[in-house]
């Protein structure tokens, strides 16, 4: 048990000094048809409307993980009309993996809008598909917070 729990709270170093060396950390609750799920994702910025974000979520019923990183297009609209200022709609994707009793690779899309209540905090609402080469994909809608 003390072992479980040395590296559970190594892992938690880890990741929050990752986190600090990113742009935002998000916190995400995940609703897909199957049972919901709780994630952690950290995002950077990569140009001005770039931006990667690496995740990991967990789903308790099965128990099973998806890990997955991906490119999103990101641009801010208070760059066409400054009464839009904090509206981000988003799109793009990278790989997935889901880590199960059967385990597979695949492709993951996101398409979402993140709306920004001051420059450090964000509300963001995400629609994602994850599509493994094996086939048989899943859709899933993911609610969090992004502190910057």
């Amino acid at each position: 048990m003390r072992k479980a729990f040395g590296l559970v709270a190594l892992l938690g170093t880890l990741l929050f000094s990752m986190a600090l060396g990113q742009r935002a950390v998000g916190f995400r609750l995940v609703l897909p048809p199957g049972g919901a799920g709780l994630g952690l994702a950290l995002e950077a910025p990569l140009e001005r409307n770039l931006a990667f974000r690496a995740f990991g979520d967990l789903f308790p019923s099965g128990p099973s993980f998806l890990l997955g990183g991906e490119v999103l297009f990101k641009p801010d609209l208070g760059q066409l009309d400054r009464d839009l200022r904090g509206i981000r709609p988003y799109f793009g994707g990278g790989l997935g993996a889901r880590i199960a009793d059967a385990s597979a690779v695949g492709v993951h899309l996101s398409l979402g809008a993140e709306v920004l209540f001051d420059p450090r905090t964000g509300f963001f609402l995400d629609g994602e598909y994850y599509y493994p080469f094996g086939g048989g994909g899943s859709s899933r809608v993911v609610l969090g917070v992004n502190l910057r």
